[in-house]
């Protein structure tokens, strides 16, 4: 982790809001949404979206194809999905986003398999192994960093796993992990990755961003039953330095703005500041009673899962956090009143998340079931 560097762009340890996503945006991103409005037909367009693609490569640790949508990662689910076009797909469950995708993949009328693992507890590569034995698949669908649950599966062992045992191709969900941990996606073969502006990112909603291998463009260009995330379309327009369809450019010129400072930070330094920000909390919750609900090794490094000790109402510790001025997220789905989660991604600092834990610790007195 780089010490010198200040991630907040000036406000140490003042950041107050921790949720998994949305997550606090930096006061020269939110400037740089406030851009005078440009037509995404001219140079001064083409002249931005230019140099996006080589700094997002950076990002996804690719040489490949990358490429923004001005849609929600939901959409990027669909997308990659309705280009592909598959026969069949294997969904990777162990959260509720994982299990939304598969319903995405269900309502799109492909046949749908899952592979499951309890809530909280991380895929075994192996039971992937073993369904791709027992049928042919095209498509493995996998949520790297379940945000439900804080879980974070093993997506290089599982890519490695499907290309060992199957031409399918690998589709992940990267949407808190990519730029908080890593994520290498030439190295593990990954077919389609995508995430949303909204998390490790750290700017406002409203933008997707991608990665989409050789191999899945040229069966897009086959398959594709997309119209307005068409990814040859996406790609005859980048050669342009342009976008499909009318983009966000307040978030594009935001995003310009936060690649520099993603890249100035390094992608290591970004993923070592986001790894000792998990540790911190682990450290902080053994000590304090909390239980991290994944096992150790398999907590993502953006988000934490954790039960309070018992007599501690979850959500009347994240009620007395607010009263506080701090932010911090609610259990999800079915463990909304189990469990809270710290987002402790994007550009948090240390001093920042140990001010929280400080305030969790006096909450946690008060927040009696």
């Amino acid at each position: 982790m780089t010490e010198s560097f200040d991630p907040t762009g000036g406000h140490p340890g003042q950041v107050r809001f921790f949720l998994p996503g949305p997550v606090w945006v930096r006061q020269a991103v939110r400037q740089a949404m406030s851009h005078e409005a440009i037509g995404h037909r001219g140079k001064a367009f083409a002249d931005l979206y230019a140099r996006i693609p080589p700094r997002l490569q950076k990002v996804f640790r690719t040489e490949g194809f990358v490429f923004t949508a001005t849609a929600a990662a939901t959409g990027l689910w669909e997308a990659a999905l309705v280009n592909l076009m598959p026969e069949r797909v294997l969904a990777i469950v162990s959260g509720a986003f994982s299990e939304r995708w598969a319903a995405c993949a269900r309502d799109l009328g492909f046949a749908t398999d899952l592979v499951e693992a309890p809530w909280g507890t991380p895929v075994d590569p192996a039971d992937v192994g073993r369904a791709l034995e027992q049928a042919r698949y095209e498509a493995v669908t996998i949520v790297h960093s379940e945000t439900s649950t804080g879980t974070l599966n093993d997506l290089a062992a599982i890519a490695r796993v499907v290309r060992e045992k199957s031409d399918a191709f690998v589709l992940a969900d990267v949407v808190t992990s990519v730029a908080g941990s890593p994520v290498e996606a030439d190295a593990w073969n990954l077919d389609f990755a995508l995430s949303g502006s909204q998390k490790a990112l750290a700017l406002p909603p409203g933008l997707g961003v991608a990665f989409a291998s050789r191999r899945f463009r040229e069966r897009a260009r086959e398959r594709s039953r997309a119209h307005y995330l068409r990814l040859s379309e996406a790609e005859a327009f980048a050669e342009k330095n342009q976008t499909p369809y009318t983009p966000s450019t307040p978030h594009l010129f935001a995003l310009d703005v936060q690649l520099d400072h993603i890249l100035t930070e390094t992608m290591e330094g970004r993923w070592a500041r986001h790894e000792a920000m998990r540790r911190r909390v682990e450290t902080w919750a053994g000590e304090r009673g909390h239980a991290c609900v994944p096992p150790a090794g398999a907590r993502s490094w953006t988000v934490s899962c954790l039960k309070p000790p018992a007599g501690v109402s979850s959500e009347a510790l994240v009620a007395k956090a607010k009263e506080r001025g701090y932010t911090i997220g609610g259990g999800y789905g079915k463990w909304k009143a189990s469990t809270f989660r710290i987002g402790h991604m994007g550009d948090v600092d240390l001093a920042s998340l140990d001010a929280l834990l400080g305030v969790l610790d006096a909450c946690a007195a008060e927040a009696t079931e």
